[in-house]
């Protein structure tokens, strides 16, 4: 009788594994993209916060296509030049890191919400802005664009330092 039990018990599972590998696995396949998304974002955000400390843009810049476009309530960039030269500028005049507080992912879309936290190299004046950065990865698993929302009169002067265009 136990002989008759592990026999059938062994047929199920051998049907059961074959089965499985019949099914569509385009769950597991999102859900590996979203992860990758998710981890690249916050290896992403990690390096801000370090290039920040180290005064070094371009460990932060190498995470954006060529064709990245950056938008925020006070102005916007495309492509990775202009994009470059808004970072470096943004390195000079801050002393900045994000304090991240929640990330939603979805296929390769990001939405972060996080706290700007910045002192101005100049002065010493400190802002903190309360921030949404929507991450729009592209196929080459860098950036192609960025849109931040935040409230501008909140900002103040000090971010209104940044505007380029």
């Amino acid at each position: 009788m136990l002989r008759i039990f592990r026999s059938c018990f062994l047929g199920i599972l051998a049907t059961l594994a074959f089965t499985a590998t019949l099914l569509p696995r385009t769950s597991h396949a999102a859900g590996a993209v979203e992860m990758q998304v998710e981890s690249i974002v916050r290896q992403a955000l990690d390096e801000y916060n370090i290039s920040m400390e180290n005064n070094d843009p371009a460990a932060w810049i190498k995470y954006f296509s060529d064709n990245v476009s950056r938008v925020t309530p006070v102005g916007s960039v495309s492509g990775k030049k202009d994009f470059s030269e808004y970072i470096g500028h943004e390195y000079k005049t801050f002393k900045a890191k994000f304090d991240v507080k929640k990330m939603i992912v979805a296929g390769r879309s990001a939405a972060v919400i996080f706290t700007w936290e910045a002192n101005h190299r100049k002065s010493g004046d400190s802002v903190r802005i309360e921030m949404v950065g929507i991450y729009e990865m592209g196929t080459s698993g860098r950036f192609d664009s960025v849109v931040y929302y935040f409230d501008p009169a909140k900002a103040g002067k000090l971010v209104g330092d940044l505007k380029l265009n």
